[in-house]
């Protein structure tokens, strides 16, 4: 009885404050998505940063200095779909990336 007295002490610790940090970590996470990706705002392919480009969704440094590469080299954008010719954007990452992004 000694030794199940602590444990349950410590058990109803835990499950008193295990759903504040679980609140925690939900509303961070919902920021995160929110801050990346305001609602009705899309990243204009045509004037976006390398830092704008790599909060798309599965977009890293390097896709993301491949974009603006094409985009020197071959010119504006004309229309999202445009991106697969960029390299490593394929028809899977346009999918993932199309309600994301514009171009103006």
């Amino acid at each position: 009885m000694k030794k199940l007295l602590p444990s349950l002490l410590v058990l109803s610790a835990l499950t008193v404050q295990a759903p504040a940090i679980w609140a925690d970590e939900v509303t961070s996470g919902s920021q995160s998505v929110s801050s990346s990706s305001e609602v009705g705002q899309k990243i204009n392919l045509n004037t976006a940063s390398v830092d704008e480009l790599t909060m798309l969704p599965g977009v890293g440094i390097a896709k993301a200095k491949a974009i603006i590469k094409y985009r020197e080299e071959v010119g504006e954008f004309l229309e999202v779909a445009q991106l697969t010719q960029v390299k490593g954007i394929g028809d899977k990452m346009l999918a993932k990336i199309t309600q994301h992004v514009e171009v103006q």
